[in-house]
């Protein structure tokens, strides 16, 4: 081998150690709460079209595997509208479903911090000491199509993972964190 590519592989540990960590768990009474401190999603696009006046669809999912994403052993999906009060230049969220939330006069910040603070998946019943891998998948759409069914209070979660799993003509507002392989036992409480 050359001494770059000894240099390089050498290298590798110490980038991950100094990178930020993107994705932080907790467990938290068997639920596993999700944040995202360096996700920065009101922006680009969507902040642009929240500046226009246009409300967006947030959907949010948690996606718990024991085996790198093969099998899903838990998921959670929650939905969030997002606004932009153009007068007081502040951000309002609904969280949609059973229990439903809502804040209003948020910056960016908080209201991105908002949605992380009101998603969590059930963990009940799962082993604290097996490896899991968690797959977070944030998408924001506006369209017609995918706005009904985000809208729908009925909607089920078998049509909600059909629409994860599509690609759609013309988002590039999907961002995707993986997290793993960690255990129960070792997260912060």
């Amino acid at each position: 081998m050359t001494r770059r590519l000894l240099f390089a592989q050498s290298a590798v540990p110490l980038v991950r150690a100094l990178a930020p960590e993107m994705l932080q768990l907790r467990w938290d009474d068997q639920l596993l709460r999700v944040q995202a401190p360096y996700l920065h999603f009101l922006n680009g696009k969507s902040l642009e079209r929240l500046h226009t006046g246009a409300a967006l669809v947030f959907s949010l999912q948690l996606s718990l595997s024991g085996d790198k994403f093969t099998t899903v052993v838990r998921r959670n999906v929650d939905r969030f509208v997002v606004s932009f009060d153009l007068w007081e230049e502040k951000f309002a969220i609904t969280r949609l479903g059973p229990g439903k939330h809502q804040a209003s006069h948020l910056s960016r910040e908080a209201a991105e911090r908002w949605v992380f603070d009101h998603t969590s998946l059930g963990v009940g019943g799962l082993a604290e000491n097996n490896p899991l891998w968690l797959r977070m998948d944030l998408r924001a759409d506006d369209s017609r199509e995918s706005a009904s069914l985000l809208l729908d209070p009925t909607v089920n979660l078998a049509r909600l993972i059909e629409w994860f799993g599509r690609s759609q003509r013309g988002v590039d507002n999907r961002w995707t964190l993986d997290k793993g392989p960690f255990r129960l036992a070792e997260l912060r409480r």
